[in-house]
């Protein structure tokens, strides 16, 4: 499993699309699986109530998944916003038992994530705060990267698409 992360609005879907479409691989947002485990629908101002207990529903999902493919990506998050929009990580113990074989960060300039936002949820966001939210998921991806010994492949958006693809490509 290839692990896709990157803040809210930064194109993990479109990402994804491309990738199955040039690929052919499967992929799986990790927020879907959640909520079809735990069978609710998370709001769209993407703040999270119980990020360490939902794991346990991710976890599961997975295990699943594993047992049906032999190779996928999971869309998701290192970082998520709590109930009061305090950016917070998830556990450790996520990644080390997801046992992902490379890790995918998604970055964009913060002000095209929060045209995105906008467009797609009607939420009008603060430039700085998207600044330190993908700060913050870019300093946790090379931390657990590091400490699971995975490579880690950041793509700056949309002008290296193709280079990020074929990172997948070649973990085949």
């Amino acid at each position: 499993m290839i692990f896709i992360s990157g803040v809210h609005g930064v194109g993990k879907t479109y990402f994804c699309e491309k990738l199955k479409a040039v690929v052919g691989i499967e992929c799986y947002s990790a927020s879907q699986l959640i909520e079809q485990r735990k069978q609710i629908v998370f709001s769209t101002d993407k703040k999270i109530v119980d990020i360490g207990s939902n794991q346990n529903y991710l976890l599961e999902a997975v295990a699943e998944l594993n047992e049906k493919n032999s190779f996928f990506v999971l869309d998701g998050h290192f970082c998520l916003l709590d109930r009061e929009g305090t950016i917070t990580r998830i556990p450790e113990q996520t990644f080390i038992d997801l046992q992902p074989e490379a890790v995918v960060l998604l970055t964009e300039k913060p002000e095209i994530i929060v045209e995105r936002r906008m467009k797609r949820d009607g939420i009008r966001g603060d430039i700085e705060a998207i600044r330190r939210f993908q700060e913050e998921e870019m300093i946790y991806a090379k931390e657990m990267s590091d400490k699971i010994g995975i490579p880690l492949c950041i793509s700056k958006g949309s002008e290296d698409i193709e280079s990020t693809i074929n990172f997948i490509k070649n973990r085949r």
